[in-house]
């Protein structure tokens, strides 16, 4: 359910520019508004939807509610409405979608047993979602400049009717617990999903302009980043535990900075290697955070542990690219070459991985017992 929940967002990205332009008649600053506006709603709402189901009794109707306003959203983008409507409705929707996200993650792991193998089938199954939407979107634009956007709805409506069957959970007692435990690993995840913002939409046109490959060898280039990232994630996840989780995301970091700098001097028949690396390390920063954020927590925390993940990384993603485009945009208006100014960037967001690993090694919590999260008396 994770896995659709990702793709009904995902498979729009090749739709952007047919629905947006040809299907509403929209200016092209909507193009880039209407993928925004989802992540600024997702990295509000989110949180506050996983906070607010912590008081329901019954969080689960909450999840298949979402599931639905979600898709329900989606379709009614499709309708005659004027722009600034259209993307008050994908605001809302976004934070439908991200909320019911960090919901299904948070009951994955809701048990303290098993967390490893749980949130390890759950990263896996987002990554999937994650690789699998620009090939189905690029499929469901045969139908129309529409198509993507009403397979996604009819993706998420799906999920809402299958969450109808899950098993119903009841919130335990509310602690007073703080999600300090959650910090380093939002740190970690969103400084990752920035390099992969500031990679995204640059390496494109750096591909295409520098070394002259076509968009099928960039698409192919972007599946050397994902498969490996898939297939790591879910033993990325189940390794790290305990000391090992601080040691994962460090070596992840690390080695993602290196490799993302490594795409802007290699040569074009070494870029592919520079991304496998790319994906595997990011797989390990992806999982360590996963981890941290579960354990750190009280079972009943999980869902705004994951929110917090969640949100951190949408709001990445989102400084990611646009940093990544405003950089381009002026270094290039100011006459600098293409050969020089992606390079740059990947440069940039490399050093910000290795920033992020020295700013984790600052701030590793002691062994003492009072760095510990400790749960406090439960509230009547």
């Amino acid at each position: 359910m994770a896995g659709g929940t990702v793709l009904s967002s995902t498979l729009l990205i090749p739709a952007v520019r047919p629905f947006m332009g040809d299907h509403h008649g929209a200016p092209e600053a909507a193009f880039h508004a209407f993928m925004t506006v989802n992540l600024v709603g997702g990295a509000i709402g989110a949180p506050l939807v996983a906070r607010w189901s912590e008081r329901l009794r019954s969080p689960g109707r909450l999840l298949t509610t979402l599931c639905l306003l979600d898709g329900l959203l989606l379709l009614a983008c499709m309708a005659p409405l004027p722009v600034g409507a259209i993307l008050t409705l994908r605001t809302v929707q976004g934070a439908a979608n991200l909320g019911g996200l960090s919901l299904i993650m948070g009951a994955a792991t809701r048990g303290t047993t098993g967390t490893g193998r749980a949130l390890g089938g759950v990263g896996a199954a987002v990554m999937v979602g994650v690789a699998a939407g620009s090939p189905l979107g690029t499929l469901a634009l045969g139908l129309g400049p529409w198509g993507p956007v009403m397979v996604g709805g009819a993706i998420q409506l799906a999920v809402a009717a299958g969450t109808i069957f899950l098993p119903r959970w009841e919130p335990k007692r509310r602690t007073t617990e703080r999600l300090r435990a959650s910090r380093l690993p939002a740190l970690w995840v969103g400084v990752e999903r920035f390099g992969v913002g500031a990679l995204v939409v640059s390496f494109a046109i750096y591909a295409r302009e520098v070394h002259g490959l076509s968009d099928i060898d960039v698409g192919i280039a972007f599946a050397w980043f994902m498969v490996p990232f898939v297939a790591a994630v879910y033993p990325a996840t189940r390794v790290a535990s305990g000391p090992w989780r601080l040691r994962a995301s460090l070596l992840g970091l690390s080695t993602y900075g290196l490799a993302l700098g490594s795409i802007g001097v290699v040569p074009p028949g070494w870029i592919p290697v520079s991304m496998a690396c790319c994906g595997m390390a990011s797989a390990f920063v992806y999982g360590a955070s996963l981890r941290g954020c579960a354990d750190g927590v009280d079972p009943t925390r999980r869902a705004r542990a994951m929110a917090a993940l969640n949100a951190a990384g949408g709001v990445g993603m989102l400084l990611g690219t646009a940093g990544a485009g405003i950089v381009s945009t002026f270094w290039r208006r100011a006459g600098g070459d293409a050969a020089v100014v992606f390079p740059a960037i990947f440069a940039g967001a490399g050093l910000l991985q290795w920033g992020a690993a020295l700013l984790s090694r600052v701030k590793r919590q002691p062994t003492a017992p009072r760095a510990e999260v400790v749960e406090a008396a439960a509230l009547p």
